[in-house]
């Protein structure tokens, strides 16, 4: 197989497992994780149940790929707090990012699946380990990046650190979890909710004294 033959089987593979993951969410929403079946997540997708186990060994291993998806943002984030200028004051890299995490939180069909998600994690301990690590892993990154980019000299500093970025984490769950619950007509307009978090972060972060 030469070079551009394999990469076109690794461009194929690809689509086909984002395939799967798009119709699990959406039957995921729908339907409940529980309740979803491979069966039902193949008529969704359009695939066979072979070609879905081809590619995912269960349904946990779908249930982690939607994991993985949801922390990419996050991810981003943490490439941008390694990358940029080290100049660049670090309330304004992750005010960069504030807009982003209000409409994500706030979003749908974000919420149901990360609700559903976090619903299962209680059902199955698979799935409360799967979101334990991912928490662990982005929290230790997190609080890497953030350690060097505040230059932090004590652990009384670095529990602070950690303290604000649990803080500003439960800010954000929370705002998920309200939002199925939030009546249309007196909904908060986006716009006042990123002021006003970007005016925590600033209080919560900010090097400049």
């Amino acid at each position: 197989m030469s070079h551009s033959q394999a990469n076109d089987t690794r461009i194929k593979s690809q689509e086909r497992r984002k395939q799967v993951i798009d119709a699990a969410a959406k039957c995921f929403r729908k339907e409940g994780i529980h309740g979803c079946s491979i069966a039902k997540i193949s008529k969704v997708s359009g695939m066979s149940p072979g070609h879905i186990y081809y590619h995912f060994a269960n349904k946990e291993a779908i249930v982690e790929a939607l994991v993985k998806q949801q922390e990419n943002s996050l991810l981003d984030l943490i490439k941008d707090i390694k990358t940029s200028p080290l100049e660049e004051d670090m309330v304004d890299v992750l005010i960069r990012h504030t807009a982003e995490n209000v409409e994500r939180h706030t979003d749908e069909k974000f919420v149901g699946l990360w609700l559903e998600i976090a619903a299962e994690s209680a059902r199955n301990p698979a799935v409360a380990e799967l979101l334990k690590q991912s928490r662990n892993s982005i929290m230790k990154q997190f609080n890497e990046q953030l350690s060097l980019r505040c230059q932090v000299k004590s652990e009384k500093e670095m529990l602070r650190l950690q303290a604000s970025m649990e803080i500003m984490s439960a800010i954000f769950v929370g705002l998920a979890v309200n939002t199925p619950q939030q009546d249309p007509e007196n909904k908060i307009d986006n716009s006042l909710l990123i002021e006003i978090l970007n005016d925590m972060t600033n209080y919560l972060f900010s090097t400049k004294n």
